[in-house]
Parts: structure tokens; C-alpha cells; sequence
């Protein structure tokens, strides 16, 4: 439980008459002074406004990452313990992991699955948690990053906002376009569509994906293209791509976390590469099964204000491929 709060900081009567710009002030100051009491104060007491008719949750919201983003290791791990943020910039479990090791956090984080994806955000940032137990792991994934796997620093994440930008394309070689290919039934395309869902059901993205008999520019064509402009890239940025497609929010979705991130881009991999519904997968031969596919970074020449991933596979031992297109038309604001 939070501390008395101080006098100079008259918190009661703010939350008594639900004066919501003058908590975020008072958030704001009590972080530049140090006084993660007071923060904390507003984040346990903020959410119970409601119940005298005033909507404080904001306050609370701001209170709660503030605190996971750089107060006390044990005020961070009972921010990410209340879970109770409704829009917050970021899950609470990936701004705390931004900036601390599991060795600081580790020891105020109660088992469930919360303290999982703690642990799950700090591997995304290259710590090797290897003998780690983590009972009710919503993820179970491996706690290290695989050799094929792209280490990431994650997002720049602020008090205010997060600079997370797209992984770069490179040049894209404009490509003349077959037929498209006979469309294939296959699950790798609805898990290629839900890399991006939080952009469609949050914010104002689309998704397309197919999967044909053929080549990755037969998949391209099956999508409606008939000008594309394509890239042969390693599986390392091809699985770059594919997580941070499914960690961000789009233009204005509620970003899932680079935990979250990981876990999509590695079922997208075991189902391109045509594994069973055993989970998880061998990491060793699916980094193999993931290095012998073809992939491809590709866009049509269009402009794409805002989010955007362009992405083909091939996996020339079956003669399928894939394309996915996805994109997110608003820019941020």
C-alpha cells in the first residue's frame, strides 16, 4: 500500500471534486520530484473515482506506466500486478522490462501470468532466462532467443508516447508479375492476417493474405496486384518484420508488446514451415525449416501513409507460396 500522501500534494482533494487534469499535473510533478508515494497513490485510488461519479481512470492509466517506466523495481512490479490499465501506451509488463533486468524485477513479481511475460520481454531483449520456471506461461516459448532470431532492443518507450518506427525495406526492384497462382487452402494464412489484428480491429487497418501453388510473385498477383516492386530477404528480417507487425497497435490500437510480438512471428513460422499443432516447436528445426523457405519484402509503388508490412513466402520444396499485405491508412496522431 502507497504511503500517506503528502500535504504539498492535495490528492484528495483532487480525486474528491475529480479534477482530472490536476491529477496528470500532480502525476507529473510527483515523478519529476521523485515521489513515486504519490504516483502510486493515484494509481490505486484514480480507478475508484467512478464509484463518485468521476472518470479518473486516465490518471490512473498515467500513474501506472509512469511507474513501471522508471520508478522502484517494487513499485514497477505492482503496477504490472494490477493489470488494470484500460488504454495505456503499452502493456505495463513490456515498459517495465524496458529498462530494468529480470534480476531487478524478478523478486517483487508474483507467479501467474503476468511475471511470465516479464520474463518473456526481457528474452525479446536478448537476457538468456534458461532454467527459468514459470508456472502459467501464456506464451511457452524459449527463454532465450534462438540463433536465427533477431535480438531487439524494443521500442523506445516515454512518459508520453513510444517510438517504435517500421523496420526499414530497403530497396524494393520493381518485378513483372505472373499469373496469379491457384489459390491453396492453409492455416499460415489467417495466422499471417492475425499478425496485424489489433491494426484492424483497433484502429482502421486492412489485411490480406493467400496462399497459392507456385512462387512468391504467383502469391502477389493472387492478391490483386499488378505492379509490384519486390526484395529477396534473410529469415533473420523476414521474422524481424513479422514481430514488430504483431507487437505494434497500428496507427491507434493498444500495442500488444514485443512479448506478444515474438510468440505471433514464431507461429507464423512453424505454420509456414508445416509443422503439427505440437507447441512449442524444436527452435533448431524450425530455425532450419525457417532458413530453407524464401522470403520476400514487397509493396505495390503505392504510398502508404502510416503502417504498412508487405511480405511473400515461398517454400520451393512444396511449391507454395504466400503474400500478405497489411496496412494501416491513418497516421498517427
Amino acid at each position: 500500500m502507497a504511503a500517506p500522501v503528502s500535504p504539498a500534494r492535495p490528492l484528495d482533494r483532487l480525486l474528491d471534486t475529480g479534477d482530472l487534469d490536476g491529477l496528470l499535473r500532480a502525476v507529473d510533478e510527483a515523478c519529476d520530484d521523485g515521489d513515486w508515494d504519490s504516483v502510486e497513490a493515484v494509481a490505486e485510488r484514480a480507478r475508484g473515482a467512478h464509484e463518485r461519479g468521476h472518470q479518473l481512470w486516465p490518471a490512473a492509466d498515467h500513474a501506472d506506466h509512469r511507474l513501471a517506466l522508471a520508478g522502484p523495481a517494487d513499485a514497477a512490479a505492482r503496477a504490472v500486478g494490477r493489470d488494470a490499465q484500460r488504454f495505456g501506451l503499452a502493456p505495463l509488463a513490456e515498459v517495465a522490462a524496458s529498462g530494468r533486468s529480470w534480476a531487478d524485477l524478478e523478486p517483487h513479481l508474483p507467479d501467474g501470468p503476468l511475471r511470465a511475460l516479464v520474463a518473456h520481454e526481457r528474452v525479446t531483449r536478448g537476457e538468456d532466462l534458461t532454467g527459468l520456471v514459470l508456472p502459467d506461461d501464456p506464451l511457452d516459448l524459449p527463454l532465450r532467443l534462438a540463433a536465427w532470431e533477431p535480438a531487439t532492443d524494443g521500442p523506445a518507450i516515454g512518459p508520453y508516447d513510444i517510438d517504435d518506427p517500421a523496420p526499414p525495406t530497403g530497396r524494393l526492384d520493381p518485378v513483372d508479375l505472373p499469373s496469379a497462382g491457384p489459390a491453396v487452402d492453409d492455416p499460415a494464412v489467417d495466422a499471417l492476417r492475425d499478425l496485424t489484428r489489433t491494426w484492424t480491429e483497433q484502429s482502421e487497418g486492412t489485411s490480406r493474405a493467400v496462399a497459392v501453388t507456385g512462387d512468391a510473385p504467383a502469391a502477389v498477383a493472387a492478391l490483386g496486384a499488378t505492379t509490384a516492386r519486390m526484395r529477396p530477404i534473410g529469415a533473420d528480417e523476414a521474422m524481424t518484420h513479422l514481430a514488430w507487425a504483431a507487437a505494434s497497435g497500428g496507427a491507434h490500437g493498444r500495442r500488444p508488446g514485443t512479448a506478444r510480438g515474438r510468440f505471433d512471428a514464431w507461429w507464423c513460422a512453424h505454420l509456414l514451415a508445416g509443422f503439427d499443432d505440437d507447441w512449442p516447436p524444436d527452435p533448431g528445426e524450425l530455425g532450419d525449416a525457417v532458413l530453407e523457405l524464401a522470403w520476400w519484402s514487397w509493396d505495390d509503388g503505392s504510398p502508404v501513409p502510416g503502417w504498412h508490412l508487405g511480405l511473400a513466402v515461398a517454400d520451393p520444396d512444396d511449391g507454395l507460396a504466400w503474400a500478405l499485405d497489411t496496412r494501416d491508412h491513418r497516421a498517427a496522431g
